[in-house]
């Protein structure tokens, strides 16, 4: 009979046991499975030797046409126009709404950007270039992460057949 009484409860905290570790292991799965989207994109600062050089060495200009170009982007120049134009509005914001202040005393921060994109527009790549002298290297460091963050959930609204690029000078305003 003591056997019986003990059975039961250890079967009901094994069964149980069980359970619980099923669950923990499917929610770290899931948790895999998101990471696993989550690849970051490549980040390239002009002021940084090691980021510029393995920039260079993926020579994205050849496989990525500009379409900021308007020989390049003939037919659809307008709407790509636009979807640059928004892309840059939401970087905007996404700056404001994470606290980014550039931490100078300049108007405006004029930045040359490179962005490569998959034909789906998701980011794949990114080299910048602060023009503006009085940034300094911890706000560029920061920056580049809020864009890598950034490009995790925005992509363009634009696609094409191919890898493309949108390259050019932006000026953001400096509050």
């Amino acid at each position: 009979m003591k056997f019986k009484t003990i059975i039961k409860p250890l079967f009901i905290i094994l069964v149980t046991l069980g359970i619980t570790s099923c669950n923990e292991k499917t929610e770290s799965k899931v948790e895999i499975v998101k990471n696993a989207n989550l690849i970051p994109i490549g980040i390239f600062n002009f002021d940084n030797k090691q980021q510029l050089a393995q920039y260079n060495k993926l020579n994205l200009d050849k496989t990525h046409p500009n379409l900021v170009n308007p020989k390049i982007s003939k037919s659809d120049y307008n709407s790509v126009m636009k979807s640059w134009t928004d892309l840059h509005q939401r970087i905007g914001t996404y700056l404001s709404e994470n606290r980014f202040n550039w931490e100078t005393e300049d108007n405006s921060i004029n930045i040359i950007h490179k962005i490569y994109f998959k034909p789906n527009g998701e980011i794949e790549n990114y080299f910048f270039n602060v023009l503006t002298k009085n940034v300094t290297k911890e706000k560029k460091e920061r920056f580049a992460n809020l864009i890598s963050d950034f490009a995790m959930d925005n992509r363009i609204d634009y696609k094409k057949e191919g890898n493309f690029a949108q390259c050019g000078k932006t000026k953001y305003l400096n509050k």
